[in-house]
């Protein structure tokens, strides 16, 4: 437990010291009582968090797959409750509000209890953003550290050129990683807001739409969709930026290095690139029709607005150009593209394409087998070997998703009557892409929005965006005897 306790003061501190930008935002617009109610959240964690840290830095710090299990479990589940105080002090949230929408950024889901955000302190318009980044950062994390390593769900692990050095003990490794992959996320955010400004929007804004873009997050600095900017760059740089969060980090690293033959073995990334171009197609196809005529949505307009809406469909994001595009293709299959989600290694929610893609070489190899029955059959997963051990991982994580998902949507639906809503709720909160509840499906009018549903219902959503983000085998594993035993 001295590991865990140790690790969990640093993401608390980190947690306590994003506070203090947000307090000079609020004190930048004159709300001098919710800055000090930030700083004195921000003092409060930091004094808990760094009374632990010292008191536990000289000590052992290596972790076993049950500890760093548990590890992910205590964060995911814990940070939200840190995260929530902010919303609470200003006022503008209830108890139960505030752990809705400081879950719903961390896990990069979007989901929102805020109906206008007019009326809405700058400074937590900017707390949800940066948790957001936060959220981000830590899903790639715990990729890398955690999921991967312990073969989750046979999520594969090969993580060339990352966690391959030698560096000593579990810590030495640990913080590597967060050096690499945090300088590379700050980085390209710090590019994306960058770029943002120069193409005229307010450095407010750039700054929050880059925090919820390169974390897939969903969440708008302003009510309405992303054209009321009326900012065809800005429009093109979010939608790249969405298709950086959505694609796997190893992919970029390697390309960025020049290993070219390793970055081809990580066939999700351009399946991701692929399935964007398609779907696209078909969201372009379908609005021009729609339109009715070339004066009312122009071609180029058209195929502006479908590739970005497939782009932040398939990067779980949320965005969306005009309201109701995401839903203008049939319902089934907007819904399953949101559940299947981006690729591993990204901040992209959903069941991720690496095991899609290995059900269906599995389906191929079966159907090969009763036409071959006495054939031989190798068979690779990018770098990964296929193996019987992989694909029961895969399909154990599959099933008890759908389990989760099929619970959840029926609780929803009891509560607002609709299982088309419920559905969609369910899949959303999962999928960590929040906004797609409410993105104008044909029943949205009689859909209460997340503010109107019950205690129960945002308590249950709140643990499926979680459980969505550290895969339910996880929770598991955390508090499974036998594993602890071993």
């Amino acid at each position: 437990m001295t590991a865990i306790l140790y690790f969990l003061s640093i993401l608390l501190g980190a947690l306590g010291a994003l506070m203090l930008p947000t307090a000079l935002v609020a004190l930048s617009s004159g709300n001098t009582e919710l800055a000090g109610g930030f700083l004195l959240v921000a003092g409060l964690t930091g004094f808990l968090s760094g009374g632990v840290y010292f008191a536990l830095r000289g000590q052992k710090k290596d972790l076993v797959n049950a500890q760093t299990f548990l590890l992910c479990v205590l964060a995911w589940f814990g940070l939200p409750f840190a995260g929530a105080f902010p919303f609470i002090l200003s006022g503008q949230l209830s108890g139960i509000d505030a752990l809705f929408e400081a879950a719903s950024a961390l896990t990069t889901t979007g989901s929102t209890v805020f109906t206008v955000l007019e009326p809405v302190p700058r400074a937590l318009i900017f707390w949800r953003a940066i948790l957001q980044w936060f959220g981000g950062f830590l899903t790639l994390l715990s990729f890398l550290l955690i999921l991967a390593p312990g073969g989750v769900g046979g999520l594969p692990d090969h993580q060339t050129g990352i966690t391959e050095r030698n560096l000593g003990d579990e810590s030495g490794r640990t913080f590597y990683v967060i050096r690499q992959v945090g300088g590379a996320y700050g980085l390209v955010t710090m590019g994306l807001a960058w770029l943002l400004i120069i193409s005229g929007l307010p450095p407010f804004d750039s700054l929050c739409l880059a925090f919820s873009t390169i974390s897939t997050g969903g969440f708008m600095p302003v009510d309405g969709p992303l054209s009321v900017y009326d900012n065809r760059f800005a429009e093109l740089i979010v939608a790249v930026g969405m298709v950086i969060g959505a694609s796997s980090i190893l992919w970029h690293r390697m390309a960025v290095r020049g290993k070219f033959q390793l970055s081809y073995e990580q066939g999700e990334s351009y399946a991701l690139l692929a399935i964007i171009g398609v779907l696209g197609l078909f969201y372009s196809i379908t609005l021009f029709q729609l339109a009715g005529s070339a004066s009312v949505l122009p071609p180029l307009s058209a195929l502006r607005q479908g590739f970005f809406a497939a782009a932040s469909l398939v990067s779980t994001t949320g965005f969306e150009l005009r309201h109701a595009d995401v839903t203008v293709l049939p319902g089934i299959l907007v819904i399953c593209v949101a559940l299947i989600g981006a690729t591993p290694f990204s901040t992209a929610g959903g069941l991720k394409l690496y095991r899609i893609g290995a059900m269906i070489l599995q389906a191929t190899r079966e159907v090969g087998r009763l036409i071959y029955p006495h054939s031989i059959r190798g068979g690779r997963l990018g770098r990964t070997e296929y193996t019987i051990q992989l694909m029961k991982a895969i399909w154990a994580s599959f099933l008890l998703s759908m389990i989760l998902i099929a619970i959840v949507t029926g609780m929803v639906t009891y509560e607002i009557g609709h299982f088309d809503g419920g559905l969609v709720a369910a899949i959303s909160s999962f999928s960590n892409i929040g906004p797609l509840y409410q993105s104008g499906w044909s029943q949205t009018g009689e859909w209460p929005p997340y503010a109107e549903m019950g205690l129960v219902i945002k308590y249950a959503l709140v643990v499926t965006m979680i459980l969505g983000r550290i895969e339910i085998i996880v929770l598991f594993g955390a508090f499974n005897v036998n594993f602890w035993r071993r």
